[in-house]
C-alpha cells in the first residue's frame, strides 16, 4: 500500500509539472478576425501575466489552408479600437478590431484585404464598454 501511495505521489508530480510546462508554451488569442477568406489570430505567446510574454499575430489563408505569416505584433490601441501589425515581413498586415460591433478588417500594406466578424477582442481601448 506504501509503494502504491509512493507512486501516485510521484505520478501526480510529474503530470502536475507537465501542466505548468504546457501553460508555458501555451498560446492565448486576444483578438480573432474570423474573415472570409483568412482567419487573423493575435495572441500572447507564453504566460499572458509574465512580462516575457510576446504577441504574435498569425494568419491563416482559408482557400490555401495555409498559416502564410507568423510574426511578433504591435499592438496600438485608439479611440476606435485596436489596431494588431507584423512587426517583420514583405508586407505590412494590419488588422483593426473595433471597441464595438461584430466587424474587423484585415489590411495588406495599407489597402483593405479582408473583412469579417470580430469574435474575440479586448477589453475597450477608451476603458468603456
Amino acid at each position: 500500500m506504501k509503494l502504491f501511495r509512493k507512486l501516485a505521489i510521484i505520478l501526480g508530480l510529474a503530470c502536475s509539472s507537465l501542466v505548468v510546462a504546457n501553460r508555458a508554451n501555451a498560446e492565448f488569442t486576444i483578438a480573432y478576425c474570423d474573415a472570409e477568406n483568412t482567419a487573423a489570430n493575435v495572441f500572447r505567446d507564453g504566460d499572458p501575466e509574465s512580462p516575457n510574454s510576446e504577441l504574435k499575430i498569425r494568419l491563416y489563408d482559408r482557400g490555401d489552408e495555409v498559416v502564410f505569416l507568423t510574426s511578433p505584433a504591435i499592438r496600438e490601441p485608439n479611440p476606435e479600437g485596436y489596431n494588431y501589425s507584423n512587426e517583420f515581413g514583405n508586407n505590412q498586415w494590419t488588422l483593426f478590431i473595433p471597441n464595438s460591433g461584430s466587424s474587423c478588417t484585415l489590411s495588406r500594406d495599407g489597402e483593405v484585404y479582408d473583412m469579417g466578424e470580430a469574435t474575440i477582442r479586448e477589453p475597450s481601448s477608451t476603458g468603456g464598454v
